[in-house]
């Protein structure tokens, strides 16, 4: 795929030089179970994301989103009973998936899946220059910190590895997961203890009161919207000790489109602004000027996983619930924090070629007014003439890489979802074939996200009151 070569290129430039960030590790998206998935232990799940053999070319990942109806056909099952701790996946699609149907979790539990959740968190924290971003942490760090839904655990091993180059290597991770995919990262230095478990079932197996920070990713894929409106943030809550931290991180799975020249969203710090910048990603908030998705592939997408979602009892558009439940409890916290940015899934038309007018900075007058230079990522059309072109850019090697990957992601996750949106979608094997070559060759090939489908991405956090 072209330009995947950029996607090495996404730490270059690390925002905190004082602290690093995580590599980005890629993988390829198998059709078939591969040799790496057999490695799975079928009696407690192991697997090990970090073995030698997991390793790839970035050759290899241009040709690893190729999909070929024989593979996809492949969909067996397991038949035994309701035996899931014993015999927890079963195949579907040529993917592992969770068996037990008490678990609403619609994504798969494999090799793949664990690449492009690693490679999504790393993409994330490139975005928003650090694996969190409350402010509490920025000059100190917590003692112990818990990642509910921890996946593969990169999330913890990055903190820890910001936290170590800032002087405190001592803070201790603890992850919960229903699946035990993460490695032994006390092999990396990492103080880590895994505990299996489903996030959506309680109380969780802590006592009250055991962590300053817990941090929170897609918890709207781990738990169905009864649990999120029910009983809200009260149990994580209850596991923090006062004056700890909650910060979640959570993302739209229905796509939009940015329209032209947004404005930059109120009260946003200049570091982010300017990191927004850095990255060509873009500060949103709910007067931000969005439309419904453009890209015919994208539409029929967006209408299939909200229909598959609703069966499940799960949310396709989680970022306004997460800030209204967390809202919610100003009983319990005080100091609340948002950030939301949009991602852009390549590189936008009216980025690259204006809209036949002439366009300034949404910052000029402010900028005049403060002596500094007017932000280039956040554009407003001002005047118009069919002559004039103004205020276009091209993307940096960096922020296209960064494009690039969401995009890859984006398209990753699209087939992980591949049964429950084959299932809505109502086609059989050759028509759904049919379209998914045509969704690969439009997204990956012919640019058919320039019209400004992005990536909507959030997070928000709130300290428990003393």
């Amino acid at each position: 795929m072209a330009g995947m070569e950029g996607i090495a290129l996404l730490y270059i430039n690390n925002p905190h030089p004082q602290a690093p960030l995580p590599t980005i590790k890629t993988s390829t998206l198998s059709r078939e179970p591969s040799k790496e998935d057999d490695q799975v232990n079928h009696s407690n799940g192991a697997l090990d994301p970090y073995a030698p053999n997991h390793a790839i070319s970035r050759d290899s990942v241009s040709g690893s989103l190729s999909k070929t109806p024989s593979s996809s056909s492949s969909n067996k099952t397991f038949k035994s009973s309701s035996d899931y701790i014993n015999d927890p996946f079963m195949m579907r699609h040529g993917r592992r998936y969770h068996r037990d149907q008490s678990i609403p979790y619609p994504l798969p539990c494999d090799l793949a899946e664990i690449h492009r959740q690693s490679l999504r968190t790393s993409m994330l924290i490139r975005s928003f220059g650090a694996p969190f971003c409350n402010p509490t942490f920025h000059d100190k760090a917590p003692t112990k910190v818990l990642d509910l839904g921890c996946g593969s655990g990169l999330w913890s091993a990055a903190c820890h590895d910001y936290f170590k180059h800032l002087g405190y290597p001592n803070v201790s991770f603890t992850g919960m997961d229903c699946v035990p995919i993460a490695p032994d990262l006390n092999k990396q230095g990492v103080d880590w203890t895994f505990v299996q478990g489903d996030v959506a079932k309680l109380p969780l197996p802590f006592a009250d009161a055991s962590f300053d920070f817990v941090f929170i990713k897609d918890v709207t894929q781990y738990s169905d919207t009864s649990w999120l409106q029910g009983c809200g943030f009260e149990e994580p809550l209850r596991l923090l000790k006062p004056g700890g931290v909650l910060e979640l991180w959570d993302s739209d799975y229905v796509f939009r489109t940015l329209l032209p020249y947004p404005p930059i969203a109120p009260g946003v710090k200049e570091d982010d602004v300017e990191q927004a910048e850095k990255t060509g990603t873009y500060t949103i908030f709910p007067g931000t000027p969005f439309a419904p998705a453009q890209n015919k592939y994208l539409q029929d997408y967006n209408r299939w996983v909200q229909l598959a979602f609703e069966k499940r009892q799960l949310t396709a558009v989680p970022c306004a619930q997460v800030y209204a439940t967390l809202s919610l409890e100003t009983e319990a916290c005080s100091d609340f924090g948002t950030r939301r940015i949009a991602i852009p899934l390549s590189d936008v038309r009216w980025e690259r070629e204006g809209i036949g007018g002439k366009a300034i900075s949404a910052a000029c007058k402010e900028s005049k007014e403060k002596k500094r230079r007017p932000s280039s990522s956040h554009l407003l059309k001002v005047t118009r003439s069919p002559s004039v072109q103004e205020s276009t850019k091209a993307l940096t090697t960096e922020q296209a890489a960064l494009r690039k990957t969401a995009l890859v992601t984006v398209v990753q996750m699209i087939e992980a979802f591949e049964p429950m949106l084959q299932e809505a979608s109502g086609k059989n094997q050759d028509e759904w074939d049919r379209w998914w070559a045509g969704m690969m060759a439009d997204l990956m090939e012919h640019n058919g996200t320039a019209s400004g489908e992005c990536l909507e991405v959030g997070t928000w956090w709130a300290h428990k009151k003393e």
